[in-house]
């Protein structure tokens, strides 16, 4: 009768890597108060699954995780899904630095440059988006994806905080906020994220540096705090990120379910 009662996002990340399942992030939402509850999310779910299927036909060859994230106490949510097979795969931790508080002091990677970098060209971006891709090959960014990023309101004020050696990428730090964020946190706040290195260049604190150099910009700005998230099991990035001041503020975790 024109009244929403239910609704199901469903965003495809797929891949080319033939060792690698293609993800397909999931929700279905229904109104608690809506009188064919079970039978609308029902409804919701398999259409999900079917959309999942046809959005990976176009990469074939690969297995299909259908992927699910939840705040622990999303009980009655966790349930459905593990209840149509789903499986806790693992846990997401949020990360928030205090930008009112000093900020380390970390030596410059000797022989590279580290600046803000905007890349406005089309060989710009594509640099980083190969740079990127090689270090998150489980989560690929196309051109057309990250031109819509750049274009959103959150990359206005946004950068990438960029290490090079010559012409060659070697790491980023991506620092953008919108609003939303601020009103959440109950101050202006930003994000830190999409960190790397290339595997050639690691074990030399340029991460550490880069987030620094990310933070500082924030700051400098007028930003007071910073987020960022983190697989529970990448122990490393989580244990820098901790040296370099961050705190732990909250969980969510990842339910796969296998097609």
């Amino acid at each position: 009768k024109g009244t929403l009662q239910g609704y199901a996002p469903l965003l495809p990340v797929l891949t080319e890597a033939p060792e690698l399942p293609h993800t397909i992030w999931a929700e279905v939402k229904v109104r608690p108060d809506c009188p064919t509850f079970q039978e609308v999310k029902t409804l919701l779910f398999e259409r999900v699954l079917q959309r999942a299927k046809e959005a990976a036909a176009s990469v074939p060859g690969h297995a299909i995780h259908l992927t699910f994230q939840y705040h622990p106490t999303e009980t009655t949510a966790i349930d459905y899904v593990t209840a149509h097979g789903g499986v806790y795969r693992e846990s997401i931790f949020r990360l928030r630095r205090d930008l009112t508080e000093a900020l380390p002091i970390v030596p410059t990677p000797a022989g590279l440059e580290v600046r803000p970098w905007s890349m406005e060209s089309e060989a710009e971006q594509q640099a980083y988006i190969q740079a990127r891709n090689e270090c998150f090959p489980e989560a690929p960014i196309t051109l057309a994806e990250w031109r819509g990023f750049q274009s959103s309101p959150a990359w206005q004020e946004g950068t990438n905080v960029t290490a090079f050696d010559g012409s060659e990428v070697v790491g980023c730090v991506s620092a953008y906020w919108d609003e939303n964020i601020s009103q959440i946190a109950g101050c202006p706040a930003a994000y830190t994220e999409y960190i790397f290195v290339r595997l050639k260049w690691r074990g030399r604190a340029i991460a550490a540096y880069m987030i620094c150099q990310a933070l500082a910009y924030l700051k400098e700005r007028g930003r007071e705090a910073a987020f960022l998230e983190v697989k529970a099991t990448n122990t490393h990035a989580l244990d820098l990120y901790l040296r370099l001041g961050y705190c732990l503020v909250d969980e969510t975790r990842i339910y796969i379910l296998s097609l």
